[in-house]
C-alpha cells in the first residue's frame, strides 16, 4: 500500500541530524548567520523554531490594539488562528476561489474595515497565489501590514523566498514539508526596526535540548521505513486485526503538541542541530529538487481534471504539496482507494476553514466545502507512472458511481447571470 505523504527527507538527512547533535563546538550564532546569508542577499533573513513561532513573535512585536481585525485567507491551521486569539485580536476570513487557489476577485477590499491591521496570506498546496489583489487593495492603507505564510510553498532556496512587498514572509521546514529539517523556518522581515525587534524577541527564547531532537530523528527514521509500501501495508493489516484505527495512529505520530500548550512550545529556539540540518536541506533544494512531484502531480491532474474536482486545478504555479479533490461521498472514494493500495485520507491533515470572528453570518463559502468534500490523493515523486496511471483509473471508476459536486469553471456563474439577464430584458 503506497502511503499518504511521502517524507521529504533521506536516511542519510537523518544520519546527519545525529552527526550535528554529537559534533562539538557547533555554534548557533555562525550556523544562523550561514542559513541567512544563504537564505535572502538583502540581509532581511530571520531562522526560527516554526512558522507559528515567528507568527507569534511577531504579532507581540507588533503589539496591535486589542479587538484589531487580522484578515487570514480561509484556510489554514487552527493554531495559526489560535496565535491570532492570543493577542486579543479578531480574526476575519477571506474566501478563496478554490479552483486557483487565489483570493477571490475584490474580496479583500470589502472585508477591509477601519479595524483592519493584518492579512495573512497563506499559499496552499504547494501553489503559489498572486499577491497583486491583495497589495492593490491596501494601497491606500499603509498602516496594515501582510504576512505571507509559504509555509507549504517552498520550491527551493533558487526558486521563490517570498514578494518584496510582503511586510513578513515565512516559510516551514517542518517533518512533512519539502526539503524538511523535522523543524526549522525561514522569514523574510522587509522593515529594519520590526526585523531587529524579532530577532531580540526570539533570542530570549529558551533552547530546545539535543535529546529531544536525536529522539525526534529516530522517530521520523522509524516513519520513513514504515511509509514504505511493503512496511506501509503490514502497518495497515497489523491495526486491522488489532482493531486499532491507523488513521488515528499516523495522525497521531506527526503532531506535536496539544492545543492548550501551543504558546508554551513554539516560544523556544530550534536546537542548533536542527538549524545545522537546515542548511544542509537548503543547499540540497536547488536544481529541480521538486521535478519528479510536479510531473506526477501534472499527470494525475490531467488525467483527473474532466472526473472530479481538483483543487488548484487552474493555479499557474504548483508542486503539489498536498492533492485535494472534491467527491460528495469521501467515505466510498477513500475506501475503493485503500482497497487499491492507495492510502487516502479525509482527515489526516490540520488544515480546516477559517471561523470567522467578525461577520460570522459571512463565511467563506467555498473554504468551507473544500472542508466538507475533500479527500488527498497520495500523489509524489515515489510512486511509478503505472501506479499513478492505475490511481487514475480507481478514481475514474469511481467518478462513474459516485455523484461529484462540480465546481463551475471560472467564469462560468458570469456568463449564467449574464444569459440570465438578456433573458430577463427579452421577457421584458
Amino acid at each position: 500500500m503506497y502511503a499518504r505523504k511521502q517524507l521529504d527527507f533521506s536516511y542519510r538527512d537523518l544520519l546527519a541530524a545525529v552527526g550535528h547533535t554529537l559534533r562539538p563546538g557547533l555554534r548557533r550564532e555562525i550556523v544562523a548567520a550561514d542559513l541567512e546569508k544563504l537564505w535572502s542577499a538583502e540581509n532581511d533573513a530571520i531562522a526560527a523554531l516554526s512558522v507559528r513561532t515567528l507568527f507569534d513573535a511577531y504579532l507581540s512585536i507588533l503589539n496591535l490594539p486589542r479587538g484589531s481585525e487580522v484578515l487570514m485567507t480561509g484556510v489554514n491551521i487552527p493554531d495559526m488562528v489560535q496565535i491570532v486569539h492570543a493577542h486579543g485580536l479578531v480574526v476575519v476570513a477571506v474566501d478563496l476561489n478554490m479552483r486557483t487557489l487565489e483570493v477571490k476577485r475584490g474580496a479583500v477590499k470589502r472585508a477591509l474595515t477601519s479595524r483592519t491591521r493584518l492579512i495573512v496570506a497563506a499559499h496552499l498546496f504547494g501553489a503559489r497565489m498572486d499577491m497583486d489583489p491583495i497589495f492593490r487593495a491596501v494601497t491606500d492603507r499603509p498602516e496594515i501590514r501582510v504576512v505571507e505564510d509559504c509555509a507549504q510553498a517552498f520550491r527551493g532556496i533558487d526558486r521563490y523566498n517570498g514578494d518584496a512587498r510582503s511586510d513578513i514572509s515565512l516559510f516551514s521546514f517542518g517533518s512533512i514539508k519539502t526539503a524538511s529539517a523535522l523543524g526549522g523556518a525561514m522569514a523574510r522581515v522587509r522593515k529594519g526596526q520590526e526585523r531587529g525587534a524579532l530577532r531580540n524577541r526570539l533570542s530570549k527564547y529558551p533552547e530546545r535540548g539535543r535529546a529531544g531532537f536525536i529522539w525526534r530523528t529516530i522517530k521520523y527514521g522509524v516513519l520513513k521505513t514504515l511509509g514504505q509500501p511493503v512496511c506501509y501495508r503490514l502497518f495497515v493489516r497489523a491495526c486491522e486485526l488489532l482493531r486499532v484505527d491507523f488513521d488515528e495512529l499516523v495522525i497521531a505520530a506527526v503532531r506535536n503538541f496539544k492545543a492548550s500548550e501551543l504558546l508554551l512550545h513554539i516560544r523556544q529556539q530550534p536546537p542548533v542541530a536542527q538549524l545545522a540540518l537546515l542548511l544542509r536541506r537548503l543547499h540540497q533544494s536547488r536544481n529541480g529538487h521538486l521535478a519528479g512531484r510536479i510531473v506526477a502531480g501534472n499527470t494525475v491532474r490531467d488525467g483527473l481534471r474532466e472526473f472530479v474536482d481538483i483543487h488548484g486545478v487552474d493555479s499557474a504555479s504548483h508542486t503539489y504539496w498536498l492533492f485535494p479533490v472534491r467527491c460528495a461521498d469521501k467515505g466510498k472514494l477513500v475506501a475503493d482507494l485503500r482497497a487499491a493500495g492507495f492510502d487516502a485520507t479525509s482527515t489526516s491533515t490540520q488544515l480546516q476553514a477559517i471561523a470567522p470572528d467578525a461577520a460570522p453570518d459571512k463565511p467563506a463559502r467555498e473554504c468551507n466545502e473544500y472542508i466538507r468534500d475533500t479527500v488527498y490523493l497520495p500523489v509524489y515523486a515515489g510512486l511509478p507512472n503505472r501506479q499513478l496511471n492505475r490511481l487514475i483509473s480507481v478514481i475514474r471508476d469511481a467518478s462513474t458511481q459516485i455523484p461529484v459536486e462540480k465546481m463551475p469553471p471560472r467564469g462560468a456563474l458570469k456568463r449564467k447571470k449574464s444569459v440570465a439577464r438578456r433573458v430577463v430584458q427579452r421577457t421584458g
